[in-house]
């Protein structure tokens, strides 16, 4: 799933969103964290597969696959998140109204810069931020 301002959902084309627009006040980079869930997952399924073929005793097989399981898990969090992670942007902005928010969102093919005017739209909780041209 992307979080830059140029991607747009399928559900969100054709629907009416509010309008802010303010101007930025401070950049900085950010790292967005990676999916650690889809990571673990995986992890956890292969630990557990390669635990189980450790040897044929029942027990001491399941207890293996336990163990590879959680190693696993937590090996496969780990890089589910490095190799998921974004850049990102954070932008502090003053809105018309004088009022001052933050909006990270992924780096995109948008530039920003110090003092330029942009719009911030919302819709459904989310807000994306693009030049006001």
């Amino acid at each position: 799933m992307s979080l830059a301002p140029d991607v747009v959902k399928r559900e969100d084309a054709q629907k009416q969103q509010y309008v802010v627009i303010g101007v930025i006040e401070d950049i900085n980079e950010v790292i967005i964290e990676g999916d650690r869930e889809a990571g673990a997952i995986a992890g956890g399924l292969i630990g557990g597969a390669a635990g189980k073929s450790v040897t044929d005793s029942e027990p001491e097989s399941d207890i293996a696959t336990v163990i590879g399981g959680l190693v696993g898990s937590a090996v496969g969090a780990e890089l589910g998140s490095n190799f998921t992670q974004k850049e990102g942007i954070e932008l502090l902005i003053r809105t018309e109204t004088g009022r001052l928010i933050s909006i990270i969102q992924e780096v995109s093919n948008y530039d920003f810069v110090l003092n330029q005017k942009v719009r911030i739209i919302k819709r459904n909780g989310k807000s994306r931020v693009i030049p006001f041209n």
